[in-house]
């Protein structure tokens, strides 16, 4: 439901902020009304956001918003943020440096100049605003109380760290910066932190290697497996390797489990709630385009909390998540010995076409996995595998790369198939 209207005096359209903005409701999270502020539809050349009603409101809240006027920007639309500098809204606006969002947003060298206890970042690349985030982050929880994180910097650093990396490789917008905000709640003994972005969302990322989800909901349950999120399936030229274990949002929102915190993954209409005792999920009515997590962590558990530990026993865990799953995957695939089926020299056409239609295309039409084993075939015509290929592909789109794997091929056939590969990959 959208909250834009229009003033009788000049048909002004005004975006009227509730008095609330927070993520709570009743003392519950409820991302539905608060993700009802927001029309990602609206097309106008203008618009005021009117914050004079607001009289409460929650820093991970107002950095969402930021997002949106970013969003509102990107399409060319003059924005005006309108509030009383003295309210309690303006003094958290000024505080969050929300002030300078317009600069942030239109200078990539320019970042947020916050009041130091509510750090908030532009996150743009990895080689400067990732490590700039983290060592100001790190200062500024020192400062805190040193006798509750003293000694587990180096935990809080690896959450942080491995969300904002997931951030920049899965859910990177060319025109609109992530954002990263930080806050420390004295009386509660937690810091909560919220990293967003406006890319496409974690089903339309997985959907580049994986079969359709039904959902952004199963999709989110998917991404906290092992060895799902990354680029495993999905690299950037055939047969290229991979660079990212996919085990960012698995790692650190087992981390956060055993440290009791509460996590919160929310991408499209998808809510991934990652509690202390159990993992729930849910369809949301209204989406964020896009991906944002929210967490808080209390330092309870951070006395007795060995981080080399944890990440080794979760790596022995994920090991066994992914050998599970691969010997239910090996059922899931055929393979074709070239060799068994064509000789040495593959080239007849018509015997390529014969296969291809009674082996591979079921095959690949079942969700299975095909193997095609050119380790003794000495020779392979160009005409032969495009008759094998090219309809495969073509059906399959970028899933050919996970789906259709080559095993022992020889330079020269290798090098025909990768182009074969990027000849008959349609075009998203």
């Amino acid at each position: 439901m959208s909250k834009i209207i229009y003033s009788k005096r000049n048909n002004t359209p005004i975006l009227q902020l509730p008095s609330t903005l927070s993520f709570k409701n009743k003392n519950l999270v409820d991302f539905n009304s608060y993700l009802s502020i927001f029309d990602w539809s609206y097309s106008g050349d203008k618009l005021v956001i009117d914050g004079s009603k607001c009289v409460n409101a929650n820093y991970q809240a107002l950095s969402l918003l930021i997002l949106y006027i970013w969003f509102l920007k990107s399409k060319g639309c003059y924005v005006r943020l309108y509030c009383n500098k003295r309210s309690t809204f303006g003094q958290m606006w000024y505080r969050l440096g929300g002030a300078g969002c317009y600069n942030v947003f239109e200078d990539s060298n320019e970042n947020f100049r916050f009041i130091y206890d509510k750090p908030m970042f532009a996150i743009r690349n990895q080689s400067i605003d990732i490590p700039s985030a983290l060592d100001k982050i790190l200062d500024y929880t020192t400062k805190i109380d040193m006798d509750l994180i003293s000694g587990h910097e180096g935990t809080l650093r690896y959450i942080v760290s491995e969300l904002l990396y997931n951030t920049l490789e899965h859910g990177y917008n060319p025109h609109i910066p992530s954002l990263l905000q930080f806050n420390w709640y004295k009386n509660k003994g937690q810091l909560s932190f919220i990293i967003a972005d406006l890319g496409i969302g974690i089903k339309k990322h997985l959907e580049k290697t994986y079969p359709i989800f039904t959902s952004d909901m199963t999709a989110l349950e998917c991404a906290i497996k092992p060895e799902i999120s990354g680029t495993f399936g999905a690299p950037k030229l055939p047969y290229e390797g991979q660079n990212n274990a996919g085990m960012g949002l698995y790692l650190s929102s087992n981390i956060g489990k055993t440290l009791e915190a509460d996590m919160y993954i929310v991408s499209g209409q998808g809510l991934l709630h990652i509690s202390p005792t159990d993992i729930t999920s849910n369809t949301l009515r209204q989406p964020w385009p896009g991906t944002f997590v929210y967490m808080t962590i209390g330092f309870d558990k951070f006395k007795t909390f060995d981080i080399n530990d944890e990440l080794e026993r979760l790596r022995q865990k994920a090991k066994a998540e992914v050998d599970a799953r691969k010997n239910i995957d090996a059922s899931k695939e055929i393979v074709i010995d070239m060799y068994n089926y064509f000789g040495k020299h593959c080239e007849v056409k018509y015997e390529a076409i014969k296969q291809r239609d009674k082996r591979i295309l079921p095959a690949l039409s079942e969700g299975k996995t095909v193997v095609l084993d050119f380790t003794e075939a000495e020779t392979a015509t160009h005409s032969f595998l495009v008759a094998l290929l090219a309809t495969p592909i073509c059906n399959t789109g970028i899933k050919a790369y996970k789906l259709i794997k080559i095993k022992g091929a020889k330079p020269p056939i290798r090098a025909t198939i990768d182009f074969i590969f990027d000849s008959y990959t349609p075009e998203d």
